[in-house]
């Protein structure tokens, strides 16, 4: 198993997890991230010179009712649900303690209509998140309490290029300009994904066919 906490260059020790907030550096690593970034420079950039109101939204790890189980590229919630509902053990990248900021639909929902209809919003970019880490190995392990699954959970120190270990976001400017503030915290949220989930029809597992994508361009050691 390898060392993936990132090292601070001068102390040579373990650095300590902070929110990212708003004005937190952009270094995109991959190609997806770049265009993000590029659209949200342009969006508000053309809003200003054109006089058009503009916000800039940044979500998080969205999930809930209605999102996809049968695309493999689609968040972990429901890579990890197909994968359980068809039987089939899940394999943790890193160290399993590697986190991601999860947020619930209905409070992306909630954020972005404060972020239509507040005129205060107008040229400002925003983090719309839970403001709480959770870790892959949790999310794994909750999923497979509320499925009531037998399938086996193991850690194997593999790793994707261009990931990043850790992020949540800063909410501050969220809740002090837009006056936004979650109400699903990640048990309720996960639940309410779960029961509809089961709800859905069982999808056809096409995890490993994206895995083996990913391996023959080189984007997984």
């Amino acid at each position: 198993m390898g060392h993936f906490e990132p090292i601070c260059n001068n102390c040579k020790e373990e650095l300590s997890l902070v929110s990212t907030d708003e004005n937190s550096k952009i270094h995109p690593s991959s190609i997806y991230g770049i265009t993000k970034q590029q659209q949200e420079q342009m969006i508000l950039l053309i809003g200003k010179y054109l006089d058009i109101p503009a916000v800039a939204l940044r979500y998080q790890n969205v999930y809930g009712p209605g999102q996809s189980l049968s695309n493999p590229y689609t968040g972990i919630l429901s890579i990890f649900s197909t994968r359980m509902l068809n039987g089939n053990d899940i394999d943790i990248y890193e160290d399993g303690e590697e986190t991601r900021d999860f947020v619930y639909i209905e409070d992306a929902v909630d954020a972005t209509i404060l972020g239509i209809e507040k005129e205060e919003a107008n040229g400002h970019i925003f983090n719309v998140g839970s403001g709480v880490s959770t870790s892959v190995l949790d999310v794994a392990n909750t999923l497979k309490r509320l499925y009531n699954s037998e399938i086996n959970i193991t850690v194997s120190g593999k790793f994707r290029l261009g990931d990043i270990r850790h992020n949540f976001a800063d909410l501050s400017k969220s809740k002090d300009i837009l006056g936004f503030t979650p109400k699903y915290n990640f048990e309720r949220g996960i639940t309410e994904f779960v029961n509809w989930v089961k709800t859905q029809e069982v999808m056809e597992d096409k995890y490993e066919k994206s895995i083996q994508q990913l391996k023959n361009k080189g984007l997984i050691k």
